[in-house]
């Protein structure tokens, strides 16, 4: 975990003075394959494991449960804290609408 957060803080680094160099955007351009043959490679692994293919219906319910449970404690936390806090309104428009900007609404 800390050789993970140190190689991220040090690439970070490393692009803040390697800033304007022509070739550092080419290492940005190669994410995304690298992220979709790690995905592949999961896959792979997921897919080669007997014990997990049988036990993926009750953990993708387990998984969908989880999910709804964290949006649906997002969405109260949300409500409690407007509630609390207060809603902020609406700003007052600054200037009268014209008929024009009341057809387009």
């Amino acid at each position: 975990m800390f050789v993970a957060l140190g190689l991220m803080l040090l690439g970070l680094l490393l692009g803040r003075l390697l800033r304007g160099q022509g070739w550092i955007s080419l290492p940005g351009r190669c994410v995304s394959p690298v992220i979709l043959l790690m995905l592949f490679c999961l896959g792979l692994s997921v897919g080669g494991n007997a014990t997990l293919m049988a036990n993926l219906p009750l953990l993708g319910g387990q998984a969908l449960l989880l999910t709804l449970a964290g949006v649906a404690g997002s969405l109260v936390a949300v409500r409690c804290i407007r509630r609390w806090l207060g809603s902020p309104g609406l700003p007052p428009k600054a200037a009268k609408a014209t008929s024009q900007d009341e057809r387009t609404l």
